[in-house]
């Protein structure tokens, strides 16, 4: 009796604990999908894209048609360098939701990083970014993000008037929108600025970085312009300041530390200028900044390290493109050294950047002066 009732028990306990498995399961709660997009967007406002296109993949297994999920993705994905990927999820997001300005907004800026990444591969892509444009401008006549996008991509097709009139139009409209983020009106001072910077008017140039850094003083692109249209218009204090600034907020940034030691060296400065331009060569990207060198060897030179100079000089002259200028500083680098063998190496040095600009006056006097 008891060996027959045993399978029965047993039996009636699976089927218990099956069914309380199978009752536990359907009382859990679904997943959140705003959560998932707000963790997606977080992450991706940290710059840890692969993060954010997780929580935001996990949005979209839950609703395939959310669309601040797929725009959430597209822009994981290009952040990640995937912009096949991002395209297709920015047009799933505009196919989902065609009266939303946003997904347009984001499809016109994936468009243009292709045309930037391989402008011979995808030649059409500023056209294709006007056109995206040109929808979300049709849904949100009155948003700034969309006269902004406008203007970066007018700017980058080379139409600087007609990109001027784009974001002064944001400008305009920012100026009313309690919605958009210090960050954000600044963002667009910092556009409008370049384009007077390129169309000659620095002085309203370094009035509109100027805002721009009022709107937002912890944004570096907007000291860091600031800093150099005030040095190019001879404002060396005011260049100082706002370069320096640009260098404590963003220490590894290359163009800020190398705008501040050449800033520093040209006006007048040389001393100070060295142990910036020392800091900005051990920066990535600086091998790609020959002039960086050249300018270090200068500095060299007028503190008498001569040894130094020669050293930077060699490198600034061998580093493409090859300049003029590098191999006349390379030649003064040789004579203020003045060892064996060294006027011949400035004679050789100031030749070469005679057949590569045969209208050096620089080289062509020192040659002189050898003879």
């Amino acid at each position: 009796m008891l060996n027959r009732t045993l399978p029965l028990l047993v039996s009636t306990l699976l089927v218990l604990v099956t069914g309380a498995a199978f009752a536990q399961e359907a009382e859990s709660p679904p997943a959140d999908v705003d959560a998932l997009v707000r963790d997606g967007a977080f992450y991706l406002n940290r710059g840890d894209c692969a993060l954010a296109q997780y929580f935001y993949e996990e949005a979209l297994a839950v609703a395939p048609a959310e669309v601040d999920a797929l725009v959430g993705r597209g822009r994981a994905l290009r952040c990640q360098g995937d912009l096949p990927g991002a395209v297709e999820a920015l047009r799933a997001a505009t196919d989902a939701a065609p009266n939303d300005a946003t997904p347009w907004v984001q499809l016109a800026l994936t468009y243009r990083e292709q045309y930037l990444e391989d402008s011979a591969g995808y030649a059409s892509r500023l056209g294709d970014a006007l056109d995206a444009v040109a929808r979300a401008e049709a849904v949100a006549p009155d948003d700034a993000r969309v006269y902004n996008t406008k203007g970066i991509v007018l700017y980058e097709s080379g139409a600087l008037e007609e990109a001027r009139t784009a974001f002064e139009t944001a400008a305009d409209v920012a100026a009313g929108d309690e919605a958009l983020s210090n960050r954000e009106v600044s963002t667009i001072r910092v556009n409008q600025g370049r384009v007077y910077r390129d169309l000659g008017d620095l002085e309203l140039a370094a009035a509109t970085f100027r805002r721009g850094v009022v709107d937002d003083p912890t944004n570096v692109a907007a000291r860091n312009l600031l800093g150099n249209v005030l040095y190019r218009i001879g404002d060396c204090p005011g260049a100082r300041y706002e370069l320096s600034q640009a260098v404590t907020l963003a220490p590894t940034s290359l163009s800020a530390v190398s705008q501040l030691g050449i800033a520093l060296f040209e006006c007048g400065d040389p001393a100070a200028s060295v142990p910036v331009l020392e800091r900005a060569l051990e920066l990535e990207g600086a091998v790609f900044t020959p002039p960086l060198y050249t300018y270090l060897a200068r500095a060299y030179l007028e503190q008498g390290r001569a040894d130094d100079a020669v050293r930077r000089a060699q490198q600034g002259a061998l580093l493409p493109p090859e300049r003029a200028e590098a191999h006349v500083v390379l030649g003064d680098a040789y004579l203020a050294r003045g060892g064996d063998g060294d006027t011949a190496a400035a004679r050789e040095a100031y030749q070469r950047a005679l057949e590569i600009d045969p209208d050096d006056a620089a080289a062509r006097e020192a040659l002189a002066a050898l003879d």
